[in-house]
């Protein structure tokens, strides 16, 4: 058995006897970045329903649409983030230096830059600092 095996097993509370058999359940650090990324989920919905209570007439479809989208990319990286996908791992790296980025940029022009850096970087210092994270995300 590998290094790499090892440290997953080691991750995911594997069977260390070599049976082969790991976990399904990810580490804590990737199970919290995980359900952080699916209430990010929560944001396109309130904006939806500040939109329909604000808007009045015409055409909402683009709205939904949007909407809806921003919901299916939250709940697709956070079921990726729970099952090991490297390629959900890097896009939420990547949504939460720009989240970072963003708060930093409006920290001096509002205090509402303080939440989505705080947010961004909990979720990149989740996904990148702790070993057993790095090790659910490793190919077994």
């Amino acid at each position: 058995m590998g290094i790499d095996n090892d440290r997953r097993h080691a991750a995911t509370d594997g069977s260390p006897d070599g049976s082969g058999w790991t976990s399904s359940r990810p580490p804590a650090p990737v199970l919290i970045a995980a359900l952080l990324v699916a209430a990010g989920a929560l944001v396109p919905i309130g904006l939806l329903v500040l939109v329909l209570t604000e808007f009045e007439g015409g055409n909402l479809v683009p709205a939904l649409l949007l909407a809806l989208l921003g919901v299916a990319v939250c709940a697709s990286i956070g079921y990726g983030l729970w099952r090991g996908w490297r390629g959900s791992r890097i896009v939420a790296i990547v949504l939460g230096g720009l989240l970072l980025l963003s708060g930093l940029n409006s920290i001096g022009s509002s205090d509402f830059g303080l939440l989505p850096m705080a947010y961004g970087a909990l979720l990149v210092l989740l996904l990148l600092v702790p070993s057993s994270a790095r090790a659910w995300f490793r190919p077994s």
